[in-house]
């Protein structure tokens, strides 16, 4: 049997389940779900913050390692589901709370931002692939450019970290706390689409045939969509993949509105395919920084236990939920953290 022939048969089915509840209780449903789970993710949050900026402001007794272990897995497990609902990678969120908020090398901070980043996407990746969600003819179109210019960028820090010294430090918090207020900003004034209204396909992208069709959970059927504008596109995923590997952020929070705004993909095609490309990229983007001894096996190690707990998590709520109620919570991260590296790299 076809992949069409599987499409046509899933259009067939209703909006009613097996138990007899309707599209419109299970959606009611699922809202409740959702905020019980932002519940538990402010709660989990306070307490592994509580956990290690307290121990980092005090003498590290016998009990600190543990307490540091526990909270830091707590904290990014929180910062993973968070990432998978907005559809970023984990490192948008961990850099700059991390960089904002502990005395921790910069170098170790961007080297663990891209190593869990790269982690959470790796578990992310399945699901997204399996259910067809993540079109996987989008992701070979814009792997490539992203990659390389992630691996450009990785390089580009460690040579400022050389040739700069100590005033790196300052450098580098001053231009992220910048670039993450912008990023707070795009999160504020983009006007995402769930589906957006694609009227006209230019000549080259309609050669690369990029859509394919997938069966969507909330709505209880098959989406079809087209796609436009993959040149711009191709130019952006250089840019992107550049400022990822500079500052160890990952990309989801670029690429997310590249997908969406400007190549008109869903929105869930946008999020899903944005953590795949982050698992694609990011794997090449954090070697250099191993290399460059940035990573530090106390400080990685829970932090990626953390993210492949919250990125499972994540992985279970977006497969069921429409997209998009997020950003708030990300919108408030990204001013907050902005703010307090301006104010660190100022003295």
């Amino acid at each position: 049997m076809s992949v069409m022939d599987k499409i046509e048969i899933l259009k067939g089915i209703d909006n009613r389940d097996d138990t007899g509840t309707t599209g419109s209780e299970t959606h009611r449903s699922n809202r409740y779900q959702v905020i019980k789970t932002l519940l538990l993710i402010v709660a989990t949050a306070s307490a592994g913050f509580g956990a290690i900026f307290g121990s980092i402001g005090t003498e590290m007794t016998a009990l600190g390692p543990t307490l540091f272990f526990i909270g830091l897995i707590l904290v990014c497990a929180s910062i993973g589901i968070f990432a998978v609902l907005a559809g970023v990678g984990g490192g948008v969120i961990f850099v700059p709370l991390f960089m904002g908020f502990t005395n921790i090398d910069s170098y170790i901070i961007r080297s663990t931002g891209l190593f869990v980043a790269t982690v959470g996407a790796l578990i992310a990746a399945r699901p997204f692939l399996r259910k067809g969600i993540a079109n996987i003819r989008l992701l070979y179109t814009a792997a490539l450019p992203y990659a390389v210019f992630a691996v450009i960028g990785s390089l580009m820090a460690g040579y400022i970290k050389s040739s700069m010294g100590p005033s790196s430090e300052a450098f580098i918090q001053g231009t992220l706390g910048v670039l993450v207020i912008g990023i707070g900003v795009l999160f504020v004034m983009k006007k995402n689409s769930e589906y957006p209204d694609v009227n006209h396909v230019d000549a080259f992208t309609e050669a690369m045939n990029l859509p394919m069709p997938y069966f969507e959970d909330s709505l209880g059927k098959v989406v079809s969509y087209r796609v436009k504008r993959a040149k711009v596109a191709l130019v952006l995923f250089c840019v992107v993949g550049l400022i990822s590997g500079l500052f160890g952020l990952g990309a989801g929070w670029a690429m997310v509105p590249v997908f969406n705004m400007v190549m008109l993909a869903p929105l869930k095609v946008a999020a899903t395919c944005s953590k795949v490309m982050i698992s694609i990229g990011d794997t090449a983007a954090v070697w250099p920084y191993i290399q460059g001894g940035g990573m530090f096996p106390l400080f990685a190690v829970p932090s990626m236990i953390g993210m492949v707990i919250g990125t499972l998590i994540g992985t279970k709520i977006m497969l069921r939920v429409k997209a998009g109620f997020i950003r708030p919570l990300i919108i408030i991260v990204m001013f907050g953290s902005g703010i307090r590296l301006i104010m660190k790299a100022l003295g």
